[in-house]
């Protein structure tokens, strides 16, 4: 570490480079999101500028947290040059600070806020993200999701006319569709409950539900077991992985069971799994861009060097973008492990950086 005023002076240096440049991304995507909310308004009726803008406020989170990594990246180039134009790194370097001692305060910084990005923010941005697509549903008339994970399995509620239908089956069968241990509650429009279905199994059919070995129960009588019980509903099994909350809405706190239930309901958790270690890799990423920035950035100042920082830093954000997009692919599409998918272009751009860091060192 740097002399104790020095790393005070740094690490506040990149504290402000970093918040005002995410300050003002921030307030740039707000306001496209913002007119994109508007423009969402006006197909909807008694939708207007207050819906607009406090659907633009409950995103708000979740779009600026995807800037973080840029931010990192561009904020750190931001400082080291602007130290590197004014002579500060040489004046450091001179008194035989090395280099991994000048990027540590900024190393430090990455670090703590991924750290608090993945614990703190990230579940407040998911939980303002769930209510923000209820606020949309409201205004459209459109019921809140019809499918939950517990640990008895999965909860699917559909309204046909004036009856409401409550189902309950242990597990699905992706490749088939086929709902096992299946439980299924009647109510009328006034909520009384009219009869109970079980069943060992159910397939859908065209606009129906096949439940099989079915044993109806009433209030008043209990019907013996038939072969085949046909349920018109609308349900499909696409309408069960559709109804899930997407990974973006799902905490760090909260996708390990997530995880652990879908797997057992035998829905797909590939991209929840993605999610989770994409998240946990958080630290990792932040400092990597802030490696970097020190690989561009600390090198003498040559005539026209702040053009060809830009358009280096530009490339490489780009660069990174697609690997992560890329891995992120292959992990969600299980033709690779998906942690190995997650951690892989931090871990790439951290060993780059190093490596590069390593010739500035020596040289």
């Amino acid at each position: 570490m740097p002399p104790p005023t020095l790393f005070t002076y740094l690490f506040r240096r990149s504290l402000i480079s970093v918040g005002l440049l995410f300050l003002a991304l921030a307030a740039l995507v707000s306001l496209i999101d913002l007119i994109e909310s508007l423009r969402f308004a006006e197909k909807l009726d008694g939708a207007g500028l207050d819906f607009a803008a406090r659907l633009t406020l409950l995103r708000a989170p979740s779009l600026s947290q995807a800037l973080f990594p840029f931010v990192f990246l561009f904020g750190s180039i931001w400082l080291f040059h602007q130290l590197n134009r004014r002579s500060e790194i040489a004046v450091m370097r001179s008194a035989g600070l090395s280099v991994w001692r000048l990027i540590a305060p900024v190393a430090l910084v990455a670090s703590i806020v991924g750290f608090l990005s993945m614990t703190v923010l990230d579940p407040l941005a998911a939980r303002l993200l769930i209510a923000g697509e209820n606020l949309k549903n409201d205004v459209r008339g459109k019921p809140q999701s019809f499918m939950k994970l517990h640990g008895d399995g999965i909860w699917m509620r559909q309204r046909e006319g004036e009856t409401l239908l409550l189902i309950n089956a242990l597990s699905i069968d992706p490749s088939s569709g086929t709902l096992s241990s299946v439980r299924l509650w009647r109510f009328d429009e006034t909520g009384a409950f009219r009869e109970r279905i079980d069943a060992v199994d159910a397939t859908f059919g065209t606009r129906a539900l096949n439940l099989n070995q079915a044993t109806t129960t009433g209030p008043n009588v209990t019907a013996p077991r038939s072969p085949v019980y046909i349920l018109p509903t609308n349900l499909t099994p696409e309408d069960l992985k559709s109804g899930a909350p997407t990974p973006e809405m799902m905490s760090l706190w909260d996708l390990p069971n997530f995880i652990r239930l879908a797997e057992t309901a035998g829905l797909p958790s590939e991209r929840y799994s993605m999610r989770f270690h994409d998240l946990c890799a958080t630290p990792l990423k932040f400092v990597a861009m802030v490696l970097i920035a020190a690989m561009f950035s600390l090198r003498p100042v040559r005539s026209g060097g702040a053009f060809r920082l830009v358009l280096m830093s530009v490339g490489v954000g780009f660069a990174l973008y697609i690997l992560s997009s890329v891995a992120r692919a292959l992990g969600e599409s299980g033709f690779g492990p998906i942690a190995l998918a997650a951690w892989t272009p931090a871990l790439i751009a951290t060993l780059i950086a190093l490596t590069r860091l390593l010739a500035v060192e020596e040289g």
